[in-house]
């Protein structure tokens, strides 16, 4: 069962400065008469959500088509969830299960 620690890892926050940053530069550039605070905000709330969004989709395509599977580095969520509930069943190089 995934812990709250797997979605945050899942959801890769670190992503997110870089999402935001586009929100940030349009509103400090945008003349005061069209700056409206709620807007931004939306715009900030919306984008950090869309980010999150495609980084759990991101990780689920990866991890249905098996391509983190010879990944070099810290595991990805679907990948770390599949071996921890798989624990030593083996699996084959495309990252699909063995039945035997």
């Amino acid at each position: 069962m995934a812990t709250i620690k797997h979605w945050f890892k899942a959801a890769r926050l670190r992503t997110l400065p870089l999402s935001v940053s586009g929100v940030l530069l349009g509103a400090s550039l945008a003349e005061p008469v069209f700056y409206d605070t709620l807007l931004f905000w939306l715009a900030i709330a919306t984008t950090i959500g869309f980010q999150i969004v495609s980084n759990f989709a991101n990780d689920y395509g990866d991890g249905i088509r098996g391509t983190d599977a010879e990944r070099v580095g810290e595991a990805r969520g679907a990948r770390a969830r599949r071996r921890a509930r798989r624990g030593t069943r083996g699996h084959r190089r495309d990252g699909r299960a063995q039945l035997a």
